[in-house]
């Protein structure tokens, strides 16, 4: 147990945090688990249990690397507030308009799309969501294999209909890829080149991409569950992300930088110009009822919270945003089967419940 600050809120304690995970643990089948509970200003409670590898006693540490998956597309959407603040590109800003060169071989259907429809996931653009579907073959002598990614979406037929108001909402992996070109193209940097920036050079996080077992074989293993009984997945085991939909989940941070980096919107959700103008994080967030820009949002006995949530299959990543309240928690664990997504989620309201006092929601 990592002490920050020994309570924290009247009805959460740090003893309540690590009972809740040493069962959630043991009931899901989870081998490492971490908690990081925070406001605007602090971070307020850490809590490590677990292994790298299940069964191995090789014990998790906080300085260890977690994959969080689909939280990935909140980092893409705040580099994009930041391009927008700059002024070098608009959420409205037309895909084609930055890539006239395609406009010949684009279905007519996506002439009018805008950043903020590929991260609304309104742009009728293929999910590449199920892991069943086929990428296409991309000549290995091509350097920017994500572009040609980009250039072969297009000209796919849409994979939602169409509305008087633009396409139907449809969870999409590779519109983030298409994003991520948008971004590109406006800054001049790469994807890559702008998430280093951006985390490290401007915000000191660490990142890396890809598993953290990939960055060192010593890292967390991610695991998933067959017949019952947990499988890990080695350093440069077959399974992984396609590179041609990075940008939507393959980055593996610290817990307590991916923390810092939570805290950064609750920070501006609260009213504190940080990095972004208080205004950006208020619209990435709430812009967008259900689902904004990356993020989702609701209401939890009349707050309104917004969270992001990932998972590439074998790690997860939860992450919940209050700020009427102004708290934020963040969950990871290297375990992605549904039976460990059940028990995270499980966690996520126990601790809203205990926070709260919410004692009679007997349902939670």
């Amino acid at each position: 147990m990592i002490n920050m600050n020994k309570l924290f809120a009247q009805n959460l304690s740090e003893k309540d945090v690590a009972s809740l995970v040493e069962k959630v643990r043991d009931n899901h089948n989870i081998p490492a688990m971490v908690v990081v509970i925070m406001n605007s200003e602090n971070l307020l409670l850490t809590e490590i249990q677990g292994e790298r590898i299940s069964d191995s006693n090789n014990i998790a540490t906080i300085n260890d690397y977690f994959h969080i998956g689909s939280c990935s597309k909140s980092i893409l959407t705040f580099m994009a507030g930041k391009l927008v603040e700059q002024g070098k590109i608009s959420w409205d800003t037309k895909f084609l308009d930055l890539f006239p060169e395609f406009k010949n071989i684009a279905k007519s259907d996506y002439y009018n799309i805008t950043l903020e429809d590929l991260f609304l996931c309104e742009a009728g653009i293929q999910p590449f969501t199920s892991g069943e579907e086929k990428f296409p073959q991309i000549d290995s002598s091509i350097s920017n294999k994500r572009l040609e990614f980009v250039k072969y979406l297009i000209q796919q037929e849409p994979a939602s209909k169409r509305t008087d108001k633009g396409f139907q909402y449809l969870y999409s992996n590779a519109s983030y890829t298409m994003a991520s070109a948008m971004l590109e193209r406006a800054s001049g940097q790469t994807w890559e080149e702008l998430i280093k920036m951006t985390l490290t050079d401007e915000l000191g996080l660490s990142f890396f991409l890809g598993w953290p077992n990939n960055y060192n074989s010593n890292q967390p293993w991610g695991h998933r569950e067959f017949k019952g009984k947990l499988k890990s997945f080695p350093p440069n085991h077959e399974y992984r992300l396609p590179d041609l939909i990075a940008p939507a989940g393959d980055l593996s941070m610290k817990p307590l930088d991916y923390a810092k980096y939570v805290q950064l919107h609750l920070k501006g959700l609260t009213g504190v110009d940080k990095y972004l103008s208080s205004s950006s994080y208020k619209y990435i967030h709430f812009g967008h009822k259900g689902f904004s820009l990356g993020v989702a949002n609701d209401k939890l006995g009349g707050k309104r919270f917004s969270n992001f949530d990932g998972s590439a299959g074998t790690f997860y990543c939860h992450t919940i945003i209050i700020p009427e309240s102004d708290l934020a928690y963040v969950i990871m664990a290297n375990c992605g089967a549904q039976k460990a997504a059940k028990g995270i989620l499980w966690l996520s309201k126990k601790i809203a419940k205990k926070h709260y006092n919410w004692w009679w929601k007997f349902w939670m």
